[in-house]
């Protein structure tokens, strides 16, 4: 018996051993990354800094391709019903896997039609009020948005199930306020009738203010996330602020169909640990408002997408955020 399960041990680590070999030499060709929303946006920006990364570290070209539709759903869908080859990979977002499917059927499963690699980047929510709110910290705005006062004032979105339509909701519950939330047809909508003055508070994540902080057009309140950003570093984080359990943002990140193998998963991440130590990456990010944030393992990766996806679930499970 001993014998036998000597063998089969050794058996096993042959077939590993031959099955990570076959893909030593991967990339051989081009690979593709599909962004799932149309060029010029966030997602496409954060993903074409990924791409050119990528590109160097792995000595293959790595090209962009825009496949828009759905709420992403679409482009997110051919990733997963991709060749598990390593040549087609999907930048996934909190839209993509832990949003889009707790609202409708997108025709993928968010978990298990996917490998997941690393995330690229991980953007907090940041709360913003219009200069004309009588309230300079978060605090203050806490205080006055839970009075009668309070009821007079809105938060603007960029449509019902969005990031900064469940924040406010969020930060409605919390604090016991009752701000009216006004969604628009897009975040850019409803950020121009932040800074008219029209819409009294935001919450979404921080690359849309930055340029509106730095010229005084709205004011930073607090970020929501476990540490100061160092990109805003005087922004207290909403614990520090007083509002705790209030951590939320989103995340950017590499994926490949269900079935990628280990050897191309091992590849593929290792070049993706470099993001944050390559000064030019970390120069083009934090010009737009973002830092990079590699994943610690795919592993780490996989369970924290699990964890968002049942995190968004429970949130979601309001009538508030359905059409």
């Amino acid at each position: 018996m001993k014998y036998l399960q000597k063998a089969l041990g050794t058996a096993g680590l042959m077939i590993t051993v031959s099955a990570t070999s076959a893909w030593a030499d991967y990339p051989e060709r081009a690979i593709m990354i599909v962004v799932p929303f149309s060029a010029g946006g966030n997602t496409d920006n954060i993903a074409r800094i990924a791409a050119e990364h990528l590109s160097r570290e792995l000595g293959q070209p790595v090209v962009v391709e825009n496949r828009g539709g759905g709420g992403g759903s679409i482009g997110a869908a051919l990733v997963a019903k991709a060749d598990p080859d390593g040549y087609t990979l999907l930048f996934g977002t909190t839209g993509t896997q832990d949003v889009n499917p707790n609202l409708r059927d997108v025709g993928y499963d968010p978990v298990t039609d996917f490998t997941a690699i690393s995330a690229g980047v991980v953007s907090s929510v940041l709360i913003v009020a219009h200069p004309s709110v009588e309230a300079d910290t978060l605090e203050e705005l806490m205080a006055l948005t839970a009075t009668d006062a309070g009821t007079l004032m809105n938060f603007s979105s960029g449509g019902v199930g969005t990031v900064a339509h469940v924040a406010g909701e969020l930060y409605n519950q919390k604090t016991g306020s009752q701000l009216l939330h006004i969604p628009y047809s897009g975040a850019g909508e409803a950020l121009n009738d932040l800074v008219a003055g029209r819409a009294h508070v935001n919450l979404n994540n921080l690359p849309a203010f930055l340029p509106y902080i730095e010229s005084g057009a709205v004011k930073a309140m607090a970020i929501a996330a476990e540490n100061r950003s160092a990109i805003l570093p005087d922004v207290p984080t909403t614990a520090e602020a007083g509002l705790d359990d209030f951590v939320m943002g989103s995340w950017y990140g590499l994926l490949g169909p269900a079935g990628l193998p280990q050897g191309v998963v091992d590849t593929l991440f290792a070049a993706m640990q470099t993001l944050d130590d390559r000064p030019e990456v970390i120069g083009r990010y934090k010009a737009i408002g973002l830092e990079p944030a590699p994943s610690e393992s795919p592993a780490a990766f996989a369970a924290y997408m699990a964890d968002q996806y049942r995190w968004w679930g429970e949130i979601l499970d309001n009538p508030a955020f359905r059409e």
